[in-house]
């Protein structure tokens, strides 16, 4: 039924070059592929607010963090993913972050709707059964044509 990309801004849409803010070339690398395969956009990144309207609201807004330009298609946005925690056994006060790849999966398992999917990352913690899925952005350049490419084929396999 449906096709997403688990979007991360820092290093896939914000670059050194970009000095971390959002990189208008890199987004329309992005919105190529949703074009193309008519996939939406989940968003794993740390950017991402605890609410989709939060999220939606903050990187929307002209005179956000850094002072970078709005991420121009909201529209194509339908969630963001989960943070998630674990808390050691015996001790609620420590809590430890989960990996993304853990967070991507939670949320797969409750939208089984879910076709096809796609990681766009420059991090590398992701789940081994993601592998296929996952593409690695270059930390500091973010997402190249080559990506697209690649996320085109991942999506468009049947």
């Amino acid at each position: 039924m449906s096709k997403i990309i688990f979007l991360d801004f820092d290093g896939v849409i914000t670059t050194l070059k970009s000095n971390w803010a959002i990189d208008d070339k890199k987004v329309e690398l992005v919105k190529e592929i949703c074009d193309i395969t008519g996939a939406k956009i989940v968003i794993s990144s740390s950017w991402r607010r605890y609410t989709l309207e939060a999220t939606i609201e903050a990187i929307t807004k002209q005179e956000t963090v850094r002072g970078h330009k709005a991420f121009p298609y909201p529209d194509l946005i339908i969630d963001i993913t989960s943070r998630m925690y674990g808390f050691k056994y015996g001790n609620k006060e420590k809590h430890y972050g989960v990996c993304r790849g853990v967070e991507i999966d939670r949320w797969l398992w409750e939208h089984q709707d879910v076709t096809n999917y796609v990681i766009l990352d420059d991090d590398s913690d992701m789940l081994l059964s993601q592998k296929k899925h996952f593409i690695k952005t270059h930390a500091l350049r973010g997402i190249s044509k080559r990506d697209v490419k690649r996320a085109i084929n991942i999506l468009t396999k049947t």
